[in-house]
């Protein structure tokens, strides 16, 4: 089945029967604990931005694409897991219940989050054996987002001050995954190299606008762009990253969608 003749919403249930069928199909010891950190809550922004990708370049099969928005998934959601660990940023509610190592344990925890990245590179290994050279780019673009994502949380864990500072943090713990989601997606299609540039491009401001749209919505005292920029300036922020993505998404086959997505997202409420 083609991605084209789809509709996203199509496109999100299979991927949900996906999801679920490759986790109990592994067998895992820890499969409660990874249920309960994938398959209850969660946007799905990153799977959702493979299938974008691919429309940006062109088209390909759903059973091409599952695979890497599965992977990119796994990759999202150990990211959180450990994130809300004690010695990262120690909170006990993720998505307004327990996270997962208040609820299993901070040693499964950390064995979870190991899991769901472990199964996440089997996935795409195990993909990848009778794919062309264009599905194993598409895994490399999924594995070196994640690579990235962590330099990302080992800057914020150092602190950041400045605006810049914020920033490059952000492009690496936030926008990393979501600009690999998207170039996952256009090199499944065999995109070329203008339209891996624009689809860049829109990537790379759209995981910028989300944080910064994050950091307005969670304005706690907690530290973020907020406290070097001040409020005002960080909704300025937010709407120009939002108009620049608009921009890139202009000269891409699939603009209407990929704008709309732009919008909403940067005008959600939570």
């Amino acid at each position: 089945m083609l991605l084209s003749r789809i509709t996203k919403t199509e496109y999100l249930n299979e991927f949900q029967v996906y999801l679920e069928a490759r986790l109990k199909e592994g067998k895992f010891e820890l499969l409660p604990a990874m249920e309960y950190a994938t398959l209850d809550g969660g946007k799905r922004i990153r799977p959702l931005l493979v299938y974008f990708g691919a429309r940006m370049a062109g088209d390909a099969d759903i059973s091409r694409a599952l695979p890497l928005a599965y992977g990119v998934e796994l990759v999202h959601s150990y990211s959180l897991v450990h994130d809300d660990l004690p010695a990262m940023d120690n909170d006990d509610y993720r998505r307004g219940k327990l996270s997962v190592h208040k609820k299993f344990g901070e040693a499964n925890g950390i064995l979870t989050g190991d899991a769901l990245l472990t199964e996440a590179a089997n996935c795409l290994l195990r993909s990848a054996v009778n794919e062309d050279e264009d599905f194993v780019s598409a895994c490399s673009e999924i594995m070196t987002g994640a690579a990235k994502m962590v330099d990302g949380q080992v800057k914020d864990l150092a602190g950041c001050k400045t605006r810049e500072e914020y920033l490059d943090m952000y492009a690496l713990k936030t926008g990393a995954l979501i600009l690999a989601s998207v170039r996952a997606g256009a090199r499944l299609a065999g995109a070329s190299e203008s339209v891996l540039q624009n689809a860049s491009a829109y990537a790379r401001h759209l995981g910028l606008a989300f944080q910064l749209a994050d950091d307005l919505l969670d304005d706690d005292g907690e530290p973020s762009i907020i406290n070097a920029v001040g409020r005002e300036e960080a909704e300025r922020m937010l709407q120009s990253e939002t108009e620049l993505a608009i921009e890139a998404a202009k000269s891409l086959q699939n603009a209407d969608e990929l704008i709309e997505f732009a919008t909403v997202l940067s005008l959600r409420k939570n």
